[in-house]
């Protein structure tokens, strides 16, 4: 059973929820839902000056002693969720009917994990819970900008991955407004770590915080006119590709396509994987594996799906992304690839590292290095975008 401790030394002020909170979250526009954590058993939070709250803020405070720990499960009673919360000096549980128990507090923590100043407790599932970090716009972009490209690389290329991000997120906050959480901490989103306030002594904190400071409230545009889904990945391995090649069609709005002849001769630009037969069936979920056909991109060396032959009648076909998730993104590290059968064998070349789609992060590099400013960066990733 998966536990995460904490230990609370402040005064804890209950609020009760209204029925029609029990059905809604946050809808600040300004405030990002990052799920951090996701189906853990048991929640226990440290910090300062904690309160736990419900969305709507109808207030009926109830005093509680300090405390050193507090202790969160999601329960079912009576066929429906609930939250069990217990205090360190007390044996018996506090049994809350919200659907979503909001947490407020300075120096928030789950085990060694810093977290965002407001943290939102959803169910999931049977019995678990997930942790969505809450928190303001520009503070999620520094922590992505801190988790996705090395901060010691050019700054005009931090300030396009910059807004690349922001613009990817209010994108998604737009599409999930409705969900507990609008963002993956993951490569399912965007990586994501919480910039606590004593890492911004460090220089290269300074320099992201610089980043996204000097682009902020800058976005990319759809030519619909709508903030652009502005995907970024870290070697596009020569070339970048439309996002409908990657995830098919009425994906989002095309963005262009850029050329990069820097990006092959980056350290880890070329790579290889050779899986035996059964593990690559034992990967793709399936009995028995007899081929692999590959379907490209019209026009380009970049694979749009594969076909998958279990023999010579039966098979199916699978989309690239589908494909390189079932054997593992970090493994089958693009799109641009070629395969080999070495006898039982098959071996998997190819160049790059990413979905290929959006801004190609050595690729920025490189142009930051040569004089390029975040615009002409921008606009080099995203040529029929608008950048504003």
């Amino acid at each position: 059973m998966k536990l995460v401790w904490a230990s609370l030394c402040f005064i804890i002020v209950w609020i009760s929820l209204t029925s029609e909170a029990q059905s809604s979250i946050p809808a600040n526009p300004d405030l990002v839902r990052v799920r951090v954590m996701t189906t853990i058993e048991k929640v226990q939070v440290s910090g300062l000056s904690l309160r736990f709250h419900n969305i709507a803020q109808t207030i009926l405070p109830v005093a509680i002693p300090q405390t050193k720990y507090a202790h969160v499960r999601s329960i079912t009673k009576d066929g429906k969720k609930v939250w069990a919360v217990r205090l360190d000096n007390q044996e018996n549980e506090r049994l809350l009917s919200e659907k979503y128990l909001l947490i407020q507090g300075s120096d928030l923590r789950i085990g060694a994990q810093t977290l965002p100043g407001k943290v939102l407790l959803s169910h999931n599932g049977k019995n678990k819970i997930d942790v969505v970090g809450v928190m303001p716009l520009d503070e999620y972009v520094v922590g992505v900008l801190a988790s996705e490209m090395p901060l010691s690389w050019p700054m005009e290329t931090l300030k396009a991955q910059a807004v690349a991000a922001r613009s990817y997120a209010l994108s998604v906050m737009n599409e999930r407004k409705t969900q507990a959480f609008h963002l993956e901490s993951s490569i399912l989103d965007q990586v994501f770590r919480h910039v606590v306030h004593e890492d911004n002594n460090d220089p290269m904190i300074k320099k992201a915080v610089q980043a996204v400071k000097e682009t902020s409230g800058i976005k990319l545009y759809a030519q619909t006119g709508r903030v652009l889904k502005a995907y970024f990945h870290s070697d596009c391995g020569g070339k970048t590709t439309a996002a409908q090649n990657v995830w098919g069609p009425g994906t989002t709005a095309s963005s262009g396509v850029a050329v990069d002849s820097s990006c092959p001769t980056n350290p880890s630009a070329h790579w290889k994987l050779s899986l035996s037969k059964d593990e690559l069936s034992r990967r793709l979920k399936v009995a028995d594996i007899s081929g692999l056909d590959l379907i490209k991109v019209p026009s380009e060396k970049r694979i749009k799906a594969v076909r998958l032959a279990f023999n010579e009648t039966e098979g199916k076909t699978v989309s690239v992304n589908d494909f390189r998730q079932l054997l593992g993104f970090q493994d089958l590290r693009s799109s641009l690839f070629e395969i080999k059968r070495i006898g039982e064998r098959f071996l998997f070349e190819g160049q790059g590292f990413g979905h290929g789609v959006g801004l190609c992060q050595w690729g920025s590099r490189a142009l930051g290095k040569g004089g390029k400013n975040y615009n002409q960066i921008l606009k080099h990733y995203y040529p029929l975008a608008v950048l504003r």
